[in-house]
């Protein structure tokens, strides 16, 4: 926002805070009404009228127009200017206080090399804390399994409903489109937009071409083969995109009840009966959804339509999300925009994520964006009798084997969904059944931290949602504290790190901090020389991989990714492999860095290094984002070693051609996968070395560099480019 808009917003703000009009401010201030005006529209206004504008809400009593005042004289050197809303903004300006020090110590000359190198990595920290709490902007994802009520919860909870006058039915009020399950076609977003409108993202020609070339394929083998496996698995593409498809080329099936028998005809089978091979009657599905038409990605609303504009919201995603506009793509995304979204949760700019519901795999490479993304809050959304429910159990599962750090209870939160009478169906151990669902949330509470800690999961916040029944804004209220606290830590985080420059600054003459950060260095040197090498490898990537394709729910997933060359957004086999490449180096790592950390304590309880403490706290930060680089980077390697090799392999061909053969689909894939995985040991070789260089470069070398604290520093990022501040990637 530029300062000419900031001002603007504010002064309106503390204005309509006071309840006053813009000619009461412009008589307190001696200045014509046209000048507030203007003011308030964003036009730029000499400084002598702009402060007589404070002083003038000031005295009419704004309790935030004097803070504002010295908020505009105030010049930020170091730090980007944040918003005068921002509520760690007093944080800042004690940051850029700190930076503008260290500037000036670093500009002096005579310091020694160790302390400077310490003062310019904390420095380089410095900046990425205020990076991360300068800006507002925020996401709260949710996940859970497809049927779950996830989007009915969302609808509920942030007020995302047409008017009650318009539709009698509550659970029919829901600007997003809810149903039994497989209800939205993609990921939506809920923002705040300059007006109502919807935007789309659409799906890339290629993917689009391969939802068709399912949907076809299906539909052939329904009129010329038998499709159905012996086991009862029939290959079909989702409900929510066989609908779409459909609208999209107007194949859709119909039923007559003329004859007083319900009778369904399908278009799509009868076009197909009128082809000669499923290549034509692909290319007249195609023809048909007039896919060159199809450009528009924005709708806005218009008053003309004489309807509410949530009303009218609903119906075009309804639209867009079942292809039913003409000129509109299939979306990839659909973001739904809403004028002041969020505007009583605070001053964060939030974004709410409805993530495309978990069917079968949870480990999607969607959803781990999301949990290892530090702007998001996460919130796993199940049915109350089985919380947390798999698709929560399967995500912790691979956080705690994959991510670098330990889950972080303050990244996440569990959304139990009752429907009526659950909760009190509840019983103590007594037997006796729960008087309220108050009661029965407490019960079922218990319960799930139970499960949890059973899995080796610290306890997470849980809240219960019944939509018919539960007021709302308790748990918005809790969600939106989620990301409070993550920026509250954030916070402290700077706060630690203005500390301890200070003291490195103030206390730089002592002989004794020189000699100890000097002798920290030197035995830091000495463990890293004798704990170089990081362990054998052991586990095979692809291990996991076979046991995930055997126990798929869906043989028609499978189906699906054989058809991709193992790439798709239900099943990817490439992100598998990455993700079991970062299993096995987290499975090695682990007893290394417990002996640093334990090597780090050590130092700790040494008092003649008591004056080094900061520098062994800084050892131990460097060391953890190492540890999350490191991973994430083996997770990359493992995938792009994989990925082209898996996309031109034949083996995709012979997993495809397993279908229709009788029961024993999934087994008979995974075998081809494990045949393939084991002849091409080459890429296993690819991948270690990969995790070698990785660890050598991103955990050691960071590392030994610290210990160096002889040499001069290098130039550019340095030593401590691969330093990640608050909050860590892996801190989800």
């Amino acid at each position: 926002m530029s300062p000419s808009h900031q001002i603007a917003s504010v002064v309106a703000r503390l204005r309509a805070e006071l309840g006053v009009t813009q000619k009461v401010v412009a008589d307190e201030a001696k200045l014509d009404q046209s000048r507030v005006s203007r003011l308030e529209k964003g036009e730029v206004l000499s400084a002598t009228e702009v402060k007589s504008i404070l002083n003038a809400l000031a005295a009419l009593g704004s309790m935030h127009a004097m803070d504002f005042k010295a908020f505009l004289e105030r010049e930020w050197q170091h730090v980007e200017p944040p918003s005068f809303w921002n509520p760690q903004r007093g944080y800042l300006e004690q940051a850029d206080e700190v930076l503008d020090n260290v500037a000036l110590f670093l500009s002096e000359s005579e310091h020694p090399w160790p302390v400077r190198r310490h003062i310019e990595r904390h420095r380089d920290l410095l900046l990425s804390a205020t990076s991360f709490l300068t800006r507002l902007n925020h996401n709260i994802a949710f996940i859970g399994n497809i049927g779950v009520g996830k989007s009915t919860a969302i609808s509920f909870l942030f007020d995302l409903l047409v008017p009650a006058t318009t539709v009698t039915n509550p659970l029919k009020r829901t600007v997003l489109e809810t149903g039994a399950g497989g209800t939205t076609i993609c990921e939506v977003h809920i923002k705040k937009g300059p007006e109502f409108g919807v935007t789309v993202v659409p799906l890339s020609d290629v993917e689009m071409r391969q939802r068709i070339s399912d949907f076809c394929n299906v539909t052939w083998n329904s009129v010329y083969s038998d499709a159905q496996d012996p086991a009862g698995e029939i290959a079909r593409v989702s409900k929510e995109m066989d609908r779409a498809l459909r609208n999209m080329a107007q194949l859709n099936r119909r039923t007559d009840t003329g004859t007083g028998k319900k009778v369904t005809s399908d278009p799509a089978a009868d076009l197909a009966r009128s082809c000669e091979s499923e290549a034509e009657f692909r290319a007249r599905v195609i023809e048909r959804m007039q896919l060159p038409e199809r450009t528009r990605r924005e709708l806005w609303y218009d008053s003309a339509t004489h309807k509410h504009p949530m009303e009218w919201v609903k119906e075009v995603f309804s639209q867009i999300n079942k292809g039913q506009i003409g000129d509109v793509p299939l979306p990839e995304t659909i973001d739904l925009l809403v004028p002041n979204f969020g505007k009583s949760f605070g001053d964060l700019e939030l974004t709410l994520i409805d993530t495309k519901g978990v069917e079968d795999h949870a480990v999607r490479e969607d959803l781990e964006a999301r949990l290892k993304d530090p702007r998001t809050a996460v919130v796993f959304c199940s049915g109350f009798n089985d919380a947390p429910g798999p698709t929560t159990g399967a995500l912790l599962k691979h956080m705690r084997e994959t991510f670098a750090e330990g889950f972080d209870p303050g990244k996440a939160a569990i959304l139990a969904l009752p429907l009526s009478g659950q909760a009190t169906a509840m019983k103590n151990d007594v037997g006796d059944e729960a008087e309220s669902d108050a009661e029965g949330y407490e019960l079922k509470e218990a319960q799930i931290a139970e499960k949890l800690t059973a899995e080796g999961v610290k306890a997470l916040p849980v809240m219960f949602f019944n939509v018919i029944s539960d007021e709302p804004v308790a748990v918005r209220e809790n969600v939106v504290e989620q990301l409070m606290r993550m920026r509250q830590r954030g916070a402290d985080h700077l706060l630690d790190l203005c500390a301890a420059i200070e003291d490195l600054m103030e206390n730089i003459e002592q002989q004794a901090i020189q000699l100890a950060i000097e002798e920290v260095s030197k035995r830091l040197s000495t463990f890293l020389q004798a704990n170089r090498r990081l362990g054998a490898r052991e586990r095979l990537p692809y291990v996991d991989v076979m046991s995930t394709l055997r126990g798929i729910r869906y043989a028609s997933t499978l189906w699906a990714a054989s058809r991709r060359n193992g790439e798709y957004s239900g099943l990817n086999i490439v992100h598998m492999m990455g993700s079991g490449a970062a299993r096995d180096a987290r499975s090695r790592c682990d007893g290394w860095f417990k002996a640093l950390d334990a090597f780090l304590n050590s130092l700790k309880a040494d008092d003649d290094l008591a004056q080094a403490g900061r520098t062994i706290d800084q050892i131990r930060v460097s060391a953890a984002a190492s540890k999350t680089t490191f991973l994430d980077t083996v997770q990359q390697t493992g995938m792009e070693v994989y990925r082209e090799p898996l996309r031109q392999s034949p083996v995709w061909q012979q997993c495809a051609a397993e279908w229709g053969k009788g029961s024993g689909f999934k087994d008979r894939v995974a075998k081809h996968l494990e045949d393939w995985f084991q002849a091409e040991k080459q890429h296993l070789d690819k991948v270690e070395e990969g995790v070698t260089a990785s660890w050598e470069k991103q955990v050691i070398a960071p590392l030994m560099r610290l210990a160096d604290e002889s040499a001069p520093q290098e130039s550019g990022a340095g030593a401590y480019s691969n330093v990640v501040a608050f909050p860590s990637r892996a801190a989800g």
